[in-house]
């Protein structure tokens, strides 16, 4: 039977199915209607007024989830300030820690002035904790503590535990050669210098960057003033810092390059033995072999025979033979059998000889020395 050919559908059985389900609605309908009618009787029986109407049920609305939903909560736990001692040089530390804590848990003070004593606790030793027991003395006389908020805590904090004149020692040793790069590497020195900076108080790029450049290491301040393009301005300190790191890190990976591997040194030609420091090889000394004793005399009895029987010949460390000693050894300027340190100490001899200028020739000076000479007698005379 083709797909497209209408299907028959008997019409008394639709008839049917449409009065059941009207049926159904009756019945439904009647006990929405009783329903309603007890509830009225109840609520005036309560002296509740009734509602009008039956109350339709509705769909509650959806609650959208907040986004921290399914994910539960951490109590963050951060690290409590270590114990001051009234150092200068790590006031601005402590103060840091503090101020870090009670911004992660401000639900552990209730107020402003708990802060400022949690902080107190933890100075114990030195300056500061004789500070600290000043202070715990005039609230004790006073009957209130002296700061009442925590900026106020912090204004004095810093009068007492933090360097004088920061500022003015900052540009000072800015004016010297004292923060200049020197033997660390780049990202040490930038360390440095943006803390010098930040306690200077210097904020003109230009005069930034002149800083920069002229405390950094004379091979790459070199470099950077020889470029042509890519060169950053003069008012974005940044892009020098960044540049200037770049340029350590492809000098390292160069110089790493371009070392000398650990490798079996040729022997010098006649040309550079010349240059070479070491003295020519030694020989070992000679050693006088006892002559026989003869059986006139006897041979005296030997009480340590066995024990020297056993022992081992003294042979030299280097080539195995007997009769010399390593230092003594004609292979000690061998380089197939020098030991680490002998070669290393061979090859930076060797490196240091060819990096040395050649030395002049000495000026033979003329002999001044009178040549005598002899009255030739004529034998005529």
């Amino acid at each position: 039977m083709s797909d497209d050919e209408p299907v028959d559908v008997d019409p008394r059985v639709g008839a049917t199915r449409v009065a059941t389900l009207e049926q159904r609605l009756d019945g439904m309908e009647s006990k929405a209607d009783a329903t309603h009618k007890l509830l009225q009787t109840l609520m005036q029986s309560m002296g509740m007024t009734a509602p009008t109407s039956p109350a339709l049920p509705t769909k509650p609305t959806p609650i959208p989830p907040s986004p921290s939903a399914g994910r539960k909560k951490l109590s963050l736990k951060p690290s409590a300030p270590s114990e001051f001692d009234g150092d200068r040089t790590k006031g601005k530390a402590f103060l840091t820690s503090c101020r870090t804590y009670i911004r992660l848990c401000p639900e552990a003070f209730d107020n402003e002035v708990q802060q400022i004593v949690w902080a107190m606790s933890y100075m114990k030793a030195g300056r500061a904790g004789r500070w600290a027991a000043r202070e715990f003395e005039l609230e004790s006389e006073k009957g209130k503590l002296r700061f009442r908020e925590w900026s106020d805590f912090e204004d004095e904090f810093r009068k007492d535990f933090t360097p004088l004149n920061e500022e003015v020692e900052a540009v000072n040793i800015l004016e010297t050669s004292a923060y200049h790069q020197g033997r660390k590497s780049v990202d040490d020195y930038l360390d440095r210098f943006r803390d010098l900076i930040h306690d200077s108080g210097y904020t003109d790029p230009k005069t930034v960057v002149v800083k920069f450049r002229r405390g950094l290491d004379r091979t790459i301040a070199s470099a950077l003033a020889g470029m042509t393009t890519g060169r950053p301005s003069d008012t974005d300190p940044e892009a020098w810092f960044r540049l200037a790191v770049q340029m350590d890190q492809n000098r390292a990976a160069d110089q790493a390059f371009y070392t000398p591997q650990w490798t079996v040194a040729p022997t010098p030609t006649s040309s550079r033995a010349g240059l070479l420091s070491r003295p020519p090889p030694a020989l070992p000394p000679a050693r006088i072999t006892p002559a026989a004793p003869s059986l006139s005399m006897g041979v005296p009895m030997d009480i340590d025979a066995t024990r020297k029987a056993k022992s081992l010949p003294d042979t030299c460390r280097r080539c195995g033979r007997p009769g010399h000693w390593a230092k003594d050894c004609d292979l000690r300027f061998d380089v197939r059998h020098m030991d680490i340190d002998e070669l290393q100490t061979f090859l930076e001899d060797m490196l240091a000889a060819k990096d040395a200028a050649p030395t002049e020739s000495p000026v033979v000076e003329a002999d001044e020395t009178p040549v005598r000479t002899e009255d030739f007698v004529s034998s005529s005379g």
